[in-house]
């Protein structure tokens, strides 16, 4: 992990050229090195923890939610920019998840393996198998790999065949690894929820990112149909957010506002509506003026959430991330120079303060309410390249021609 490169910061609203240089620089000298740096040569993968010093534990158990966003990353990254190290990288993501985290017996990605590679956690969530087909779909877009379609449509049988409940027409959540329904304790928050919004909204892209490379009606009806159940059944018109957690009968169990996965879906929903010929502007804008409006600090940054009115100003690096993308694509939408403001501002605050400043290091994990840094580890199960990895590649998309501002 032997690499340095200083913040790249700018004023509050800089030019397109500016912010996607910024975000350019960013990627490729500052997060994707860092990650490269975790590559295990001996077991395969990545290693599993760094620590908040930055130390590397390389007996951590190895999360396939974050094998499945280094691989999609690597992938992404080599797409947009040709380097053969990102490519090299995608290969070795490829074969550690094909050669250990694949079960060959049930099918489906296990939640874990060890360090070596041996199945640890062998529970298969729905939420761990689409960003499975999330990964092995970007990887054939990226190499044409034969081996990643066949591997992406066994992933979308999963997810669409057992992954689905006609009874209630949502998204299951936890299985054993002979695919029993268990009760979702992991992802379920504290009531276990039978139905969550997160696994829908991954479900979501990573059904989009399959009709990229494999369209067909019956993609496509599947995203019709969750683009319904975001819109009559997981928004919230009233409030302008997304219900988090949900019984079988689609009730709220509590009042979540989590304002990153709200962003986030704002500009997700519209990536799986356009990739289908559909629009859903209540959503995509809905849920941005919705985050707009309670959730941006006075710094730029965006809170965590709010639980029952009571606000979590944590600010959460996947959020700010999120929120950069989220804002900059809902100003897309509608012209509205808050918007653009908006992304300028979070992205100022990503280069001011989540930065890490150590030589060695990527971004913090979290800052208080106060703003002072949260002792989390710098990279484990929750903490990968995926989330700013692909901010990043979306500035570069998105700023390549088009000017903003």
């Amino acid at each position: 992990m032997a690499h340095e490169t200083k913040p790249v910061k700018l004023r509050a609203t800089p030019t397109a050229a500016a912010l996607r240089q910024a975000a350019e620089t960013e990627l490729r000298h500052r997060i994707l090195p860092f990650w490269l740096g975790l590559t295990d040569r001996v077991h395969g993968g990545i290693h599993g923890r760094v620590d908040a010093d930055l130390v590397v534990d390389t007996t951590a158990d190895k999360g396939a939610v974050m094998a499945c966003r280094f691989l999609w990353t690597f992938s992404a990254a080599y797409r947009a920019f040709g380097d053969l190290s990102y490519l090299a990288a995608a290969h070795h993501a490829h074969r550690f998840l094909t050669r250990h985290v694949i079960d060959p017996v049930h099918g489906g990605v296990f939640w874990s393996v060890d360090h070596t590679g041996a199945p640890a956690d062998t529970d298969k969530h729905v939420y761990a198998q689409a960003f499975a087909l999330y990964a092995f779909s970007e990887y054939h877009r990226a190499t044409g790999s034969p081996d990643a379609l066949a591997r992406a449509g066994e992933l979308y049988e999963v997810v669409t065949g057992v992954g689905f409940d006609p009874a209630t027409g949502a998204y299951r959540e936890q299985f054993d690894r002979s695919w029993t329904p268990k009760p979702n304790v992991l992802l379920g928050g504290t009531d276990r929820a039978d139905i969550t919004m997160n696994t829908h909204l991954h479900v979501l892209e990573a059904l989009t990112a399959y009709h990229v490379v494999a369209p067909s009606p019956d993609v496509a009806a599947r995203i019709a149909a969750l683009l319904d159940t975001f819109r009559h059944r997981l928004y919230d018109p009233r409030r302008r957010s997304l219900r988090v957690f949900l019984d079988r009968d689609w009730r709220e169990l509590e009042e979540v506002l989590s304002f990153g996965h709200d962003i986030e879906a704002s500009w997700l929903v519209d990536e799986a509506a356009r990739e289908i010929g559909a629009d859903v502007p209540d959503l995509v804008v809905g849920l941005a003026e919705g985050t707009a409006a309670r959730a941006v600090l006075p710094d730029g940054s965006v809170a965590n959430e709010s639980v029952d009115g009571r606000l979590d100003a944590t600010r959460v690096w996947w959020v700010q991330a999120e929120a950069v993308v989220g804002f900059l694509n809902a100003h897309e939408r509608t012209g509205d120079p808050a918007f653009h403001a908006l992304a300028c501002d979070t992205w100022h605050y990503i280069t001011t303060d989540l930065v890490d400043p150590r030589p060695t290091g990527e971004w913090l994990s979290a800052r208080d309410s106060a703003n002072a840094p949260v002792p989390m580890d710098a990279a484990g199960e929750w903490k990968c390249c995926y989330h700013n990895g692909r901010a990043c590649l979306q500035l570069v998309e998105r700023l390549a021609h088009a000017p903003v501002g």
